[in-house]
């Protein structure tokens, strides 16, 4: 199996490719077709390849939500909010430190429209969630990190409605303004450690506050509540 993945790893074999037949791999590798066949059975099990009924074996292209599905079972199978809360405090603040070194123009005006929409829904005391959202998605984007977006994406997921609910308070809503502000300034200056330390106070400030909300004791002690995904 690990040939046949190396092939793919190395570029050799590329999504959509049609695999060589079991007998040329075999002589290839110098193993028996029985093996080839069982790697094949695991690639496939894995998602790596699918078989063709009469067409053959062929690199998988890999879906959006190839990693997702089984990561969110993962995260929402006997975690708290807690443990998910501690992950986003590590995973975005990289994002916004790698985004601060690649980020373009075009998306820093898109990053200032967002900001100026959801400075405008909370000076008329409206739900700016989405606007919320978009922000830290932008960032993801500007990363260049498919992975670590996914991951990030998962995890909102999870904190949705617990960050839904954080988020209602005039006093929060100002506060979480305050910080993409300053996390749009380092990356405005392309400063990937000014940008890592907002992110980093802004996340924190969010997960303490959600955990305080929810009667968790500080993410140490929690009770036995599971996240739910909605």
């Amino acid at each position: 199996m690990a040939q046949i993945e190396g092939l793919i790893t190395r570029g050799e074999l590329k999504a959509g490719d049609q695999l060589p037949p079991e007998r040329q791999l075999a002589e290839q590798f110098e193993v028996s077709r029985a093996s080839v066949r069982e790697a094949l059975r695991s690639l496939e099990l894995l998602g790596i390849v699918e078989t063709r009924p009469g067409g053959g074996t062929f690199v998988r292209r890999a879906q959006p939500d190839d990693l997702a599905r089984p990561l969110t079972t993962l995260i929402t199978r006997g975690h708290s909010l807690a443990d998910v809360i501690d992950v986003r405090g590590l995973v975005e603040p990289a994002i916004a430190e790698r985004a601060a070194r690649n980020i373009t123009a075009p998306e820093l005006a898109q990053l200032r429209e967002i900001l100026r929409v959801q400075e405008a829904k909370v000076a008329a005391g409206e739900s700016y969630v989405e606007e919320d959202t978009r922000f830290h998605e932008a960032i993801g984007q500007a990363a260049r990190n498919e992975l670590m977006v996914t991951v990030l994406g998962v995890i909102w997921d999870v904190l949705r409605s617990s960050r839904e609910e954080w988020l209602r308070t005039e006093k929060r809503a100002h506060s979480s303004l305050a910080a993409h502000r300053r996390i749009l300034a380092a990356l405005e200056r392309h400063d990937p450690a000014a940008a890592r330390a907002a992110a980093t106070d802004h996340i924190q400030a969010v997960g303490e506050g959600i955990l305080r909300l929810i009667g968790e004791d500080g993410g140490r002690a929690p009770k036995k509540q599971e996240v739910k995904r909605k």
